[in-house]
């Protein structure tokens, strides 16, 4: 019951602020003044403001997330212990040189 509750409420207060914003941008006096601008101009500018600030704010705090990030650890290549039964070099030439496919190949 009480998410019932809720979702009514919700609803009532966006419908009376969607009138209240219609009313404020089309039917409110144009000769009231508050601050330098009219009602309708406040109703304009209030809305614009926040969006920009809240782009403003996320793009704040993704800079903040990468400012003070860590860099991720480097990382290191274990080496595969060699049995006693492989040539030290002779095995590291084999990875790093070449495909397997070269060493029946006649080179003339």
């Amino acid at each position: 019951m009480r998410e019932v509750t809720q979702g009514r409420l919700l609803f009532a207060v966006s419908v009376i602020t969607m009138i209240v914003y219609f009313w404020a941008l089309f039917l409110s006096p144009q000769d009231e003044v508050l601050l330098g601008r009219s009602i309708s101009d406040w109703a304009l500018l209030i809305p614009v403001m926040i969006f920009v600030y809240l782009f403003l704010f996320v793009v704040a705090w993704i800079g903040w997330t990468m400012a003070t990030t860590p860099p991720p650890l480097p990382v290191l290549k274990r080496k595969r212990p060699q049995s006693e039964g492989e040539g030290g070099e002779v095995g590291e030439d084999r990875e790093e040189g070449g495909s397997e496919g070269d060493e029946g190949e006649d080179t003339a």
